[in-house]
């Protein structure tokens, strides 16, 4: 039976020309519902993209809230990876663990170093909007971020993050629907960042159920891998 809810999230979604060559994130259940000019988030991407989250980070004005909460839905997936390669329940139930341990406990239980680098990387911009008032973020800090994502293998050929969009529709108070384009290159810093979390989402989740599966883990993050 639908989810009434879910079918009232606001969709998140790409542009389909810009993963003409993306086919890692076009699996075959998931190829049979693209419609229209864009490919929408949902089906079995809505257990990584909770369009709240990604909505909340592209309606706040706030680089910091932005980042922030970009930086907890990474968290989690630290979690998740240490959780189901040590086959606990919560890892780290009733302690305080900072991220940057969490990260090196990760590498050690077998994350990439790809996946440090980037991870590493974005708590760095992170503790930079905690440590310095009234810091903004940066074009380069963002393109060397970028390219740290584009280093990342998936299945087949991505396009680099600078050609990359996303595209945003919802309905406002009025209840009128809203859509937009966002492109990296003609973004501000934070809508930048949106960009680049969207694409490093879509590489790790991949990276994680292929490990899963190769590990024989029973979790399904995605389904319909491509060999």
């Amino acid at each position: 039976m639908p989810n009434k809810a879910r079918q009232n999230r606001p969709q998140v979604g790409w542009r389909r020309a810009s993963l003409a060559r993306a086919r890692s994130v076009s699996f075959t259940e998931y190829q049979k519902k693209m419609s229209g000019s864009h490919v929408p988030i949902s089906g079995d991407f809505s257990r990584i993209f909770e369009a709240a989250d990604y909505m909340a980070m592209v309606n706040t004005p706030d680089e910091a809230a932005c980042v922030l909460r970009g930086h907890l839905v990474l968290e989690e997936f630290l979690h998740l990876w240490i959780d189901k390669i040590t086959s606990t329940d919560d890892m780290f139930s009733g302690v305080f663990v900072p991220f940057k341990s969490k990260l090196q406990i990760s590498r050690n239980l077998g994350l990439s170093q790809d996946h440090f680098k980037v991870l590493d990387k974005i708590n760095e911009i992170r503790n930079r909007f905690g440590h310095r008032k009234g810091y903004e973020m940066e074009a380069s800090t963002l393109d060397s971020l970028a390219e740290r994502i584009d280093k990342i293998p998936e299945p087949e050929k991505m396009l680099p993050a600078r050609e990359f969009e996303v595209y945003f529709s919802g309905k406002d108070q009025n209840g009128n629907l809203l859509s937009k384009t966002f492109r990296y290159s003609e973004s501000d810093c934070r809508m930048k960042f949106i960009i680049l979390f969207v694409i490093y989402m879509l590489k790790l989740s991949w990276w994680l159920q292929t490990e899963f599966d190769s590990r024989n883990i029973e979790y399904t993050i995605i389904e319909g891998l491509p060999s």
